[in-house]
């Protein structure tokens, strides 16, 4: 709650400083300055203006590389810096030491490749076009013609196991059943197959990598070979429902780029469509297969109607249900261009640049509360990352909570129930003796083309061994 200052009170300042350069322009009595001004907070702090359209001569003035040179102007006794994109620096005004020549020159150079990053977000957001949103309906296919496919990608897949050279017609029947956006065909064909671990594993196999390493065969007859990526992306929400498409996304893509490392000529694409896990548990991950083709011709994927879910998400916010959210906001890189132990050793770096962004661009379209950017990973990997820390974190608290209402964890017990529906446990947390629920919680399954039930149920029991808690599953009984 806010309440006003006494006039005689101590200030009290942020633990958080400002960023080491501050741009931006200033009004006299005349209106808007003609140069705009550079703000350096650390020592040596100063203050100096800066101007465009610069053609002093110095030595790398021609050069296609970025030169630059600080230089002394005896005729009005100042130092300016200048740069071979034209840009100068001058008026210097220090705070607290002056630097050495050489001190400010390597400040002056940091201060312009930032600024000229600034400049080319800039010229991106002002010329940035409302792009194609294509989306891909569900279309079921008849049933004669589905269980034909079913069994087709069965048969298919029992030779592969028996003939390796199959493999490749395997992976060739999967996308194709994939793009058809009937999802019910592969669900049936690897249920099908559940006598069958080895034909079941391989057809699996199979569709993961073709939605993992998308390739995109272009009208020219040339291949892109690509690996999906992502972010996990945990907010907590007051209203509900949660909006998807966000335009400034597109901004994060040079930012993400250069913080882990790539190439300068590689691809990053980051996909303005993020994917909440109702959203990919709804098609079993199946419609990521368009991702890349969509976004290789320059256009947005969507993963329903845009006009009928934005009313859906405009009805759903008029309503209040707090909770605590997670999506995923893909992105595609050139295959080959990203190992992962070099975005691992860069993943910090690269959630301190992006995420001012990131948030940006969400609160841009949809009002969110508290958020958490998890670092990037392979797509499998950052499922399973993202749901895991959110399934522990939800856990955490909610024990937390039973702890200090209950004087602590020695008298309660849990059991947990699978709800198909939702693909997660209802986990209920019960005190010995009694037959009231004191806390219940969601414990979600990983996103997938076949979710592994198993897997989140030894999961839950691993956590809450390790909270002291005992486990039961029940088992619903249908009547």
């Amino acid at each position: 709650m806010m309440k006003p200052h006494p006039r005689n009170a101590r200030i009290k300042g942020s633990a958080l400083r400002p960023n080491r350069f501050i741009f931006g322009d200033a009004m006299d009595e005349q209106g808007l300055e003609p140069c705009e001004y550079v703000v350096h907070t650390e020592s040596p702090a100063f203050v100096c203006r800066l101007v465009g359209y610069d053609v002093t001569p110095f030595d790398g003035r021609d050069q296609d590389a970025f030169a630059s040179a600080l230089l002394f102007d005896e005729g009005d006794n100042a130092t300016i810096y200048v740069c071979n994109p034209g840009f100068r620096l001058f008026d210097f005004n220090f705070h607290d030491t002056t630097p050495t020549a050489a001190e400010l020159h390597a400040i002056c150079d940091e201060a312009m490749k930032i600024y000229l990053q600034l400049q080319e977000h800039r010229e991106r957001e002002a010329t940035m076009p409302a792009r194609e949103m294509r989306a891909y309906p569900i279309k079921p296919l008849l049933p004669a013609a589905r269980s034909a496919a079913v069994k087709a990608l069965q048969a298919m897949a029992l030779e592969a196991c028996e003939r390796p050279m199959s493999k490749l017609q395997l992976s060739g029947l999967v996308q194709q059943t994939l793009a058809q956006d009937d999802q019910a065909v592969m669900t049936e064909a690897q249920l099908g197959l559940l006598t069958q671990p080895q034909a079941r594993d391989l057809l699996l196999a199979t569709a993961r990598d073709c939605i993992a390493f998308p390739e995109v065969v272009r009208k020219d007859g040339s291949i892109l070979s690509f690996e999906l990526w992502a972010l996990p992306f945990a907010f907590s929400r007051a209203q509900g429902g949660a909006w998807w498409h966000f335009p400034m996304m597109e901004r994060v893509e040079p930012v993400l780029a250069d913080a882990l490392g790539l190439p300068e000529k590689k691809i990053l694409w980051m996909s303005p469509t993020c994917f909440t896990v109702e959203m990919l548990n709804e098609r079993s991950c199946q419609d990521l297969v368009h991702l890349a083709p969509v976004m290789d011709l320059g256009c947005d994927y969507a993963p329903v109607n845009p006009e009928d879910a934005r009313a859906t998400y405009e009805a759903a916010r008029q309503t209040q249900d707090p909770r605590l959210m997670l999506a995923f906001i893909p992105f595609l890189v050139e295959r080959g261009a990203l190992p992962p132990d070099q975005a691992r050793r860069h993943a910090r770096k690269a959630l301190d640049a992006v995420m001012p962004l990131v948030q940006e661009a969400i609160g841009r379209e949809m009002e969110y509360g508290e958020a958490e950017l998890f670092a990037p990973m392979p797509w499998w990997e950052a499922l399973a990352s993202g749901i895991g820390s959110v399934n522990r974190k939800r856990l955490g608290l909610t024990l937390a909570l039973c702890g200090a209402q209950l004087g602590g964890l020695k008298a309660l017990h849990a059991e947990a129930e699978y709800q198909p529906e939702h693909l997660s446990y209802e986990v209920l947390l019960r005190e010995s003796g009694r037959e009231e629920v004191v806390a219940r919680l969601p414990w979600l399954l990983v996103p997938d083309v076949a979710p592994d039930r198993s897997r989140a149920l030894d999961d839950l029991t691993y956590c809450l061994r390790e909270a002291g808690v005992p486990l039961a599953e029940r088992i619903s009984r249908l009547h």
